[in-house]
């Protein structure tokens, strides 16, 4: 009765609450410590905001310490408030961190596609250009053939012909892979324009996401020692 008579005095609508209902609150010193030992756990911050359970009990601690916000030290308020502004920012954050490092890897997988489809032209222009050159010079060949071989002239020239019409298709061949490549060029300028823009997005992420590292790291260490909090 000592207890709750005290209450009444500190928080008065907690002892409400308390009488009301019969739920028994934590300490603050016990929240304290529950939280200490929940930061100290953690290897690091995306642990935290991956894990379900973590982020649970992350929130349910905060919301215990704002109830008895009114017992609490100045200075011990204070760190809670930033402890708490801390990680609700930098979870707000993860996904939108998540996506951009998505889009920017699709862009990688796209550019990778890109280039297949450039070294695949690029190697089917070589066999057609060899192609076409070794036709041509069958062509040169047969047409001296033509003036020492009258009586072969027929059948020659039905061979080169034929050889000609091999080069027309390796021109059309050539022509259609050439608006092909001019439509992956143009799909490549603009794949690297937004891919540069990604890997700026992409570095701000990482570089936010190792301050965060290092913040986190120092709000551990600057864990406050609980002397003189009042126990409920």
């Amino acid at each position: 009765m000592e207890d709750i008579n005290k209450l009444i005095e500190e928080d008065p609508i907690l002892a409400l609450e308390k009488l009301l209902t019969g739920v028994q609150s934590y300490s603050i010193e016990t929240l304290l410590q529950e939280l200490k030992n929940l930061m100290e756990s953690l290897s690091d911050l995306d642990h935290l905001v991956s894990n379900q359970e973590s982020k649970k009990k992350l929130f349910s601690l905060f919301h215990g310490l704002n109830q008895h916000q009114g017992l609490l030290p100045y200075d011990v308020k204070e760190y809670v408030e930033k402890v708490q502004n801390f990680f609700n920012d930098n979870i707000s954050n993860h996904a939108t961190s998540q996506e951009v490092l998505k889009k920017h890897n699709q862009l990688l997988d796209s550019k990778t596609n890109l280039m297949n489809k450039l070294l695949s032209a690029q190697s089917t222009q070589t066999h057609i250009d060899n192609e076409t050159s070794i036709v041509n010079a069958q062509i040169h060949e047969l047409s001296l053939q033509i003036d020492e071989l009258r009586k072969k002239l027929a059948d020659i020239e039905k061979q080169r012909d034929d050889l000609k019409l091999v080069v027309n298709k390796c021109v059309v061949q050539k022509n259609k892979l050439k608006v092909e490549c001019t439509e992956w060029a143009q799909q490549s300028k603009e794949l690297l324009s937004e891919l540069a823009s990604s890997e700026v997005n992409a570095e701000e992420v990482e570089r936010a996401r190792n301050l965060a590292k290092e913040g986190f790291a120092n709000l551990k260490s600057l864990f406050p020692i609980f002397y003189g909090i009042p126990k409920i």
